[in-house]
C-alpha cells in the first residue's frame, strides 16, 4: 500500500542531504550558487540548486535560531506488516503527541491515561517507521516529538 507522508526533516537528515549534494557536485553550496548566478548550470542542475538552497537555508536558520523548518512530502510503499503496526492506539498517540505539550514520556503517558511502558513501546515502533524522534534533555529526560504532519493512505 502506498502512504503519502508530510513530515519535518530532522537536522541530521538535512546535514546528510547537504553533504550528498557536496559530494555529487564536488563543491560547496556557495560555489554552486556562483555557477547558478552566472547562468553556467545545465537545466537539469537547476532543480538541484533550488533543493540545495532550501536545505542550506534551513540549516543556517537552525544554527542561528535553533528553529528547524523543513517539510517534505514522501510517497512510500508500506509492506502489509508495516501497515499492521499502525494500530488505532498508535495513530491516536501520534495525534496526541502533535497536539499536546509534553515534558517526557511519563508526562505523555499521564496525559493520555495509558501505561508508560506501553506508550514507550508504541513510540519505539513509530520511531522505526520514521514518524517520531526522541530528544534527550539532561541525563534522563527523553522527549518524543512527532515528525509527521499528515499521513494519507493511497489505495489503488
Amino acid at each position: 500500500m502506498l502512504v503519502r507522508i508530510v513530515r519535518d526533516l530532522r537536522i541530521e537528515e538535512i546535514v546528510r542531504k547537504i553533504k550528498e549534494f557536496e559530494k555529487r557536485f564536488g563543491m560547496s553550496f556557495e560555489e554552486f550558487e556562483e555557477l547558478f548566478l552566472s547562468k553556467k548550470l545545465s537545466s537539469k542542475d537547476i532543480s538541484a540548486y533550488f533543493e540545495w538552497a532550501e536545505l542550506t537555508h534551513a540549516y543556517r536558520s537552525y544554527v542561528e535560531s535553533g528553529e528547524l523548518d523543513y517539510t517534505v512530502e514522501e510517497v512510500r510503499e508500506f509492506k502489509t506488516e508495516e501497515i499492521a503496526l499502525l494500530t488505532p492506539k498508535r495513530m491516536e498517540l501520534l495525534r496526541m503527541l502533535a497536539k499536546l505539550r509534553i515534558e517526557s514520556i511519563n508526562n505523555l503517558a499521564q496525559k493520555i491515561r495509558r501505561d508508560v511502558k506501553n506508550v514507550y513501546q508504541d513510540l519505539q515502533v513509530l520511531k522505526k517507521l520514521g514518524f517520531v524522534s526522541f530528544n534527550k534533555i539532561g541525563k534522563r529526560n527523553i522527549i518524543p516529538e512527532t515528525l509527521v504532519e499528515e499521513i494519507t493512505f493511497i489505495i489503488r
